[in-house]
Parts: C-alpha cells; structure tokens; sequence
C-alpha cells in the first residue's frame, strides 16, 4: 500500500503541473527551429522508434525515427516485396503483413508507376533478384553483407552472360527481371519474376523467349502474351538484333549456364535495395546527386552510423497544411543530425511510407502521413526484422485514454497494453489489473471508470508489478453540449464519426459517449450504430437530428444524398485531342469499353519523347461542356492503368478567368474506379467545363498508354429547408459587472477599430472616447484607429497590427502578435521565439494576448502549438488569460480550456448597423483574482 501512495503521490504532483500533457518546450537551431516535441521507445529488442517534430521558419518538419541495433542478435534487417512476385506492387503495410517478424519497414527504390520495373536491383540472402535496367547504370544501394555489415555503394551490373555450353557462344544479357520496351535488348526472368514473363510491349514487333529448364533450352517461341517461368529455371526474352543473335547460335537442347558479375558481388550480399542517391558520404552532404528530385517533398531515407553498427530508417512528411517536406539536400542535414556518416535517399513523394508495430500491440499501423491520404502501391522495401522469443516476464505497462477530461457520472474507458523484457506484446489477465485513483472519487469496471466528484486526479494502474498512470479531469455542470461534426452533408449508404462534447464554465470539454446520450434522427435519414457513426440510409432527404445530455441539446441539420446530373454519359463524341508539348502523340475517340451504357471516351497519349511536363487533353466541342449553376462536385468513372499520373479538369468562368481542378492526385488504380472533387470556391456560374486530360511533370515518368472515362456527372446537393432551433445561450460567470479590488486593479477598454466615417458624423466617436476617458484606466485596440479619433483618448492605448511587443500595466502582462498574413510563422516567424521565451517568464497575474486577425491559422497545427502554449501557461502558473482578436465576423467571446477568447466582430464601412454588426465595447474589471467584463452594445437604430 506505501508503494501505491507513493506513486500516486509523485504521479498526482507531476498532474498538477503537466496535466494538459503538453511537451516540454525545447530550443533548437535546426533549420531555425523554436520548438521540438520528441516520443521515443523501444519496438522491439535493438529496434527503437522515434517521432521528433521540429517546428521551423519553413513550418513543421514531422521526422520517423526507425533504429536498429546491428549488434543485437536477435535482430535483423530483409528486403520486402511481394510474396506473389517481383511483378506485383502492394502496400507497405501489407508488404509487412506477408512477415509475422517484422515490425518496422519503410518504402524502397523508385519505380515506374506503369510498368513493374525498380530502377535499381535487389538481392536477397546472395540471389540476384533483379539488376540494373540497363548494365552501364551505376545505381546507388544500400547493401548488408552475410556478415552483417551495412555498407552504401553505387551498384554496377560488370558482366551479365548467358553462355550455351554445346558451342561456347556468350550472350551479353541487358537485365535481369526487368521489363522492356526497347528494341536490341536481352532480359532474363527467373520464378522469382511471378508466373509468366511480361506480354511483349506494342513499342515492339516481335521477340522472342527460350524457356530454359534445368540448365536445357526445352523450347524456343514467339514473344506474346508471356510465357511461364518454370519454377527450376528462366526464360530469356530477346528483341530485335539480339533475337537475330539467339536464333542463330541457339536451339532447343542446348546446355545453357547463366552468370551474372556485380560489384559489388551479390553472392556475398544478404540483401540490396537500390535508392535514388547517396546524400551523405563519409559525414558530409553530398552535391553530385545520381537523381536529384528538387523542392520540399516527403522524403524517405536510410542512414548508417559511423561505427557501423546502427542503421536507421527515417520518412518526413510533406505535401499536407502543416507539413510541408524538405529538400534533398535539408534531408542529408537531417541525417547526419540523427546520426547518419552515409545515408541514401528512397522514393520520396506519394511513396514515403513507415510501417510498425508499436509497443504492446500485435497490429502493425502506418506510422507517417501519406501525401495522398492513404499508402501507394510500391515495388519493393526494407524492414526490420526481430526473433527475439516471447518471455513470461513482463517489460512494461502502457496506460491510454482518448483524452484525459471526463464527465462526471459517466464512464470513460481506459486501454492498456503490456509487453515482455524482449518487447513483445503480451496477453493481459485482467483479473490481475489493480486500479486506483487519486485527486477525484470513483468506481472501475473492469477498464472503465466512472467519476463521481469533480476535479483534477490520476488514474493508476498496476499489473504484475509493473505501474503506469494518466492525469484526468472530471468536470462537473456542464453549460453547453456541440456536435461535431455540426452539420452533416453525406452521401446515401455512407458513415460519418459523430463526436459530442460538453463544456464546463472554464471552456474544459469532456467527450461523451454516444450510449449516454439522447438522439432523435428522422427515420428516413439514418441511424447511430454502436461505434457512434452516423450511418445514412438508402435514400436522399433532409431533416434536423437532436442530441441531448441532461438539460443540453444541441441540433444538427443532416442533408443525405444528392441530386445528381449525368453531363456527359460519353455515348456520342463531342470532343478532340490535344497535347502539350507537341512531341506529345495520342488521340480521343469513343471505344466500346463502358461502364455505363455500350460506349466510353478513350484518351490515348505518348509520354515518352520528352521529359518536359507532358499533357494529353480531351477538349470538349463548342468551347466546354455549359454550366448554369456550380455544382457542389464533379465526378466521372474512370477505367486507371496504375501510371501514377495526375488526372484534372480545367473550368472557365463567363469573365474568362480560367481554374484547374484535381479529380484524382495519382491514377494509381487498374480497372474502372469512381473519381470525384468539389468545387473551388473561385468558379462562378455560368461556367464552361473545357477539357479533361492527363498530365505528368516527373521526368521519370514516362510511358504510352490510355485511360476511358465514362458518365461524367454533377451533384447538386440537397439541402436543408427547415429552422434550426437555438441552442441553450452560454452564460459566461465572468460576464458581470465588478468593483475593483486593491491597488493593482484597473479598467480596460477593448475595441476593434473605430473609424471616423460613418460613426464619427453621429458623435459616436466622441461619445465611445467619452465613455473611456471616465470609466478606463487605459485602451486596447486590435487594430489601427483614426488619428482624429486617437486623440480624443486622453489615456495610454495599446493597439495591435503592426509587428509584435510586450508592456506591463499594474499586474496584467499584454502581448501583441501579428498574423495579419495568415499566422504567426507567415507573418513573421522571429515573433515565434519571442513569444515563446515570454511565456516561460511570466510574472504576472494576468495576460492579454491581441491579435489583428481572427484565430483561424493556415496552419492546423501551429494554431494548435499557439493555444497548446497558452493552456500550459494557465495550468502551471494558473494565470488568467485572455486572447483578443479582430475583424470577426461575429462577435463572440467564450472560454476554452480554461482560457478566455474574446473575438471582436468587424465593421464594414457603409453597412447599416444590426443587433450582429454593431461594434461592442468591453470594459475590463482587472483584479488579482479575476478578470471580468461587461459588453456595451452602440445602436444606432
């Protein structure tokens, strides 16, 4: 029981600090970085993970960490790819599903997204799986000999021979597993390859294929659909003058040896995977790149350290709000911060991929953000293999919740995941769990726990020895309830996560489970299934959704379904062919390969002549396809060839002005799929769909091929015609009128911007600096006011907009910062640091913190960084906060986590004053023990 106490006594201090489970703030000069949050820990014995997220001029850097202990004998490193053969693409996540040991991977070599050819070559256990596509290539790889030492080296295929043993003639081999469309080549498919050798490519006439069992020529064919691989054998595949070669010195029967010189030699090589350059030789960053891949893009690498004993796999994400990737040459800087004395970069981009395992669980989860929202199709990885055994003694508890506030009266489930001294996940007896509480008084369920007195604790949990706990908040007397999502427009058939939320008079927020709560749905619109997902029903409608918790409801309007529109159903040709640039070929025309009704647009293109960006357009006749009002999306079907390139439209508006519209990232698909993208806010009716067409801007991309494209349709969404109820008005305990208490208490006074023209003609000017000069001590203004007006205050103003500072005033600290341009970092990044440094040094009672612009970042996760700094503020040194903002459209002032967000509403100049846009002025009552305010409406009606 001493032991208990103890560690609920150290863990209950700690909450009373730390409670909002922020990290600690750490500076750093990375790249001008003023914040770094790092996790780390252990994945399985000699393989540690580490997320490190840096917070930079440039934005977030958000950095993976797998390392692997070379030295550690029950760990190891293989090469992945797919069980079914080299040919087929898959996943990373189920590249690593296909191994039960292997709990950390990340993406490999660069690929065509057309074909199924790596550029580089692969080894596996001293095979050669596949070379070079071509024998002069020098190829950077990552190798790890037999002996288990790491090395990075550009690859060379020296000498690729089939020999026939009856004659002595040698036949110089381009590749091997590797696919062609290039006249006078020789490729060599072993079982390894998949089934059958590769239909032959419409670039070539002809070819032709030995099929080589046992060392033996059993047959000599004509190059077709494929041929099958025996499984003791290969079959060479020839084009051109090297068929001319084979069907005069070869004949079936023949005695055939193969052999393949590589340097380095891959008989001594346990695994290759080839990379696209090496970025770090010997510690420093390399310039001469094999393949340079320019601008900030997600990026995968590996990295080795010096003494050779520790290699490391490490993905940035990129192409997303917050998280913009980095350059080649930034990511070289960042291995060798992480330790890397060489380092190669893999296929970056859409392919930037991490799998693991994490700790005390047995499924393995991506791990980073994929640029496309979801994991590519690749060719091949590399992983991190563990066989250390389970054992029955226990390593480690791991205690989780979803989020550390609860409701009282109601229960929040907690998880908890343990794992043995080798790091493998084990099996929980509950029966063995001890749980235990401090701070707050309540019951446990099993895994559940119901508080059943308010306030801050620790919930603590003990099994077979081993201890982990997590900081709570139970809050009581909720005063608001919100849904969230707050509306719902959903498609027929479909889900949609529900989350709802009660607040406390502080603004603390507790998630409340879906079961605990009263829902009233429409019965034709759907219904909230176990999991708390709104799940649409089968047919379009519209109707309003109550959610209830005790005396608090809030209503959601719920649109299902939409009108939809088939603008082209592609059954008679109304456009042409176009290309850019000219060396591109292809043509339109309608093909008898539908998906709806018997014909579809076939666009046809050859992107191989050049290695600008290369487009191949279906422009529709009489300028466009007419739009009289903008829909809420298009969509079409489209049949994919897996190329990987981008699939767009382009709109005209009536003006002439021109937009361009995504309608699939990435055609990463094979077969018919439906493709879909809402329209931009910019395009106005009536509009012009002009053209359709597939467009590339990798070099390295380069293929001939054709996409079909069938009902192109537009959805206008239904919509919700009903009243929406008022939702119970939030009655904030800090909006009353006070005394003031002791020498250090004043008043404020707190504007937006007060201009001359229209208030001033009416003297509301001078009756609102009236109304300060004998109620203020002093002014606050979000932004710049008339100088005419400005000298009518007869006290100090601070008045934000213009840059960033600080001053002090009796017990109240005020801080102005600038995100006129969309944030903080855009604005002006120093302002960051500042900011930062003078909250870890605030003395003060009370805090305002001004901003020119509403508190709606560009970037999610610095505006969360901003708030996250100012909610560890109040719960370490319970300062009482206030953030004010301008130029809202509405004014509203409301309390989160315990910080107060005041946004003053903007005035347009010109409109006539409403009960929504007259300006407010807020008068201030600052005292050492509580800010409070009192809101003066000016009506001029």
């Amino acid at each position: 029981m001493q032991k208990w106490k103890k560690i609920l006594f150290s863990f209950g201090l700690a909450c009373s600090i730390t409670f909002v489970n922020i990290p600690n703030f750490v500076y750093a000069d990375w790249n001008h970085s003023v914040y770094e949050e790092k996790n780390e820990n252990y994945i399985g014995k000699g393989i540690k993970h580490e997320q490190i997220r840096k917070f930079t001029d440039n934005g977030w850097v958000n950095i993976n960490v797998i390392r692997v202990n070379l030295d550690d004998k029950d760990t190891n490193l293989d090469l992945l790819f797919h069980q079914n053969g080299l040919n087929k693409k898959a996943r990373l996540s189920e590249l690593v599903g296909q191994r039960e040991n292997m709990i950390g991977a990340i993406n490999g070599d660069f690929f065509s997204m057309k074909t199924a050819a790596t550029i580089g070559p692969m080894v596996k256990d001293g095979e050669l799986l596949t070379t070079t596509s071509y024998t002069e290539h020098m190829v950077p790889t990552f190798n790890l000999t037999k002996e288990n030492n790491p090395f990075i080296q550009n690859w060379a295929n020296s000498k690729i021979t089939l020999t026939n043993e009856n004659t002595g003639f040698e036949l110089s081999v381009l590749a091997v597993n590797k696919e062609s469309d290039y006249e006078n080549t020789c490729i060599l498919y072993t079982s390894k390859w998949g089934e059958k050798t590769p239909a032959l490519s419409s670039k070539l006439t002809s070819g032709i294929e030995l099929i080589i069992e046992d060392h033996k020529i059993k047959n000599m064919v004509q190059a077709g659909t494929g041929s099958y691989i025996p499984n003791n054998g290969y079959v060479l595949f020839a084009a051109g003058q090297k068929a001319v070669e084979i069907g005069q010195n070869f004949v079936v029967g023949d005695s055939i040896d193969f052999s393949a010189e590589t340097n380095p030699d891959f008989s001594d090589l346990a695994l290759t995977v080839a990379g696209g350059s090496i970025i770090v030789k010997d510690g420093d960053v390399m310039s001469d790149y094999y393949m340079n891949i320019k601008g900030k893009h997600p990026r995968t690498a590996l990295g080795i350290s010096r003494d050779e004993r520790e290699v490391f796999f490490v993905t940035i994400d990129g192409r997303t709000k917050s998280f913009t990737g980095v350059r080649q040459d930034e990511l070289a800087q960042i291995m060798i911060s992480l330790g890397a004395y060489n380092a190669i970069n893999f296929d970056g981009g859409g392919s930037t991929d991490m799998v693991l395992r994490p700790l005390g669980e047995e499924n393995k989860k991506v791990i980073n953000h994929p640029s496309g929202g979801s994991e590519r199709r690749i060719m091949n990885g590399i992983g991190a293999i563990s066989n250390a055994p389970k054992v029955d003694e226990i390593g480690g508890i791991i205690l989780e919740a979803k989020d550390e506030n609860m409701l009282m009266n109601t229960s929040k489930q907690f998880t908890l995941k343990a794992y043995d001294k080798n790091y493998n996940p084990i099996v929980i007896d509950s029966s063995q769990v001890k749980w235990m509480v401090s701070g707050v008084k309540g019951e446990f369920n099993n895994n559940s726990f119901k508080g059943t007195t308010s306030g801050v604790g620790v919930i603590a949990v003990e099994y077979e020895g081993k201890y982990a706990s997590l900081p709570i908040r139970v809050i009581d007397n909720p005063v608001s309830l919100k849904v969230f999502p707050s509306k719902i427009y959903i498609d027929k058939n479909k889900k949609k996560l529900l989350k709802v939320k009660v607040m406390d008079k502080d603004g603390y927020g507790a998630t409340v489970n879906m079961n605990e709560l009263y829902v009233d749905i429409p019965s034709n619109l759907g219904m909230i299934d176990s999991e708390g997902y709104f799940q649409s029903s089968n047919e379009s409608g519209s109707g309003l959704m109550k959610v209830s918790f005790g005396g608090l409801s809030s209503f959601v309007p719920v649109v299902v379904g939409s009108e939809e529109e088939i603008v082209d159903d592609f059954e008679d040709n109304n456009g042409s062919f176009l290309s850019y640039p000219a060396e591109v070929t292809g043509e339109y025309d309608l093909a008898e390969h539908s998906k709806m009704g018997k014909l579809s647009g076939k666009l046809s293109y050859d992107f191989t002549s050049t290695d600008a960006t290369r487009a191949a357009y279906l422009v529709f006749d009489d300028g466009g396809i007419n739009f009289n009002k903008v829909p809420e999306k298009i969509g079409m079907w489209v049949y994919g060839n897996e190329s990987g390139h981008m699939l767009k439209a382009k709109v005209v508006n009536g003006d002439g002005n021109s937009t361009n519209i995504t309608l699939a990232p990435s055609i990463d698909w094979e077969g018919w799929k439906f493709v879909e993208t809402a329209m931009p806010k910019t395009i106005n009716s009536p509009f012009k769909l002009e053209r359709i067409y597939v467009v590339e801007t990798n070099t390295l991309s380069k293929d001939i091929g054709e996409i079909y494209m069938d009902d192109l349709t537009a959805f206008y969404p239904n919509k919700f015609t009903g009243s929406i109820p008022k939702a119970e008005e939030f009655v904030d305990s800090r909006n009353k009128k006070s005394d003031l208490r002791g020498n250090s208490s004043f008043r404020l006074f707190v504007s937006e911007s007060i201009s001359i023209n229209p208030l001033g003609e009416n003297g509301v000017a001078e009756k609102i600096a009236k109304f300060s000069n004998e109620m203020a001590e002093m002014n606050l203004f979000t932004k710049s006011i008339d100088p005419i007006i400005k000298d009518k205050f007869n006290h100090s103003s601070i008045i934000a907009g213009a840059g960033y500072g600080s001053s002090t005033h009796k017990n109240t600290l005020f801080i102005n910062l600038d995100n006129r341009k969309g944030g903080l970092r855009e604005t002006n990044f120093e302002q960051w640091g500042w900011f930062l440094k003078q909250m870890e040094n605030v003395e003060s009672k009370n805090v305002f913190v001004t901003l020119p612009k509403p508190l709606n970042f560009k970037d999610p996760l610095e505006e969360k960084l901003f708030k996250d700094t100012l909610e560890k503020l109040k719960t370490e040194k319970n300062v009482d906060i206030w953030v004010v903002t301008g130029e809202n459209e509405l004014f509203s002032v409301y309390p989160e986590d315990g910080v107060h967000y005041m946004n003053l509403n903007r005035y347009t100049v010109g409109t006539d004053l409403d009960q929504f846009t007259t300006p407010k002025m807020i008068l201030f009552t600052v005292n050492d023990d509580e800010v409070t305010y009192e809101i003066l409406s000016l009506d001029e009606k």
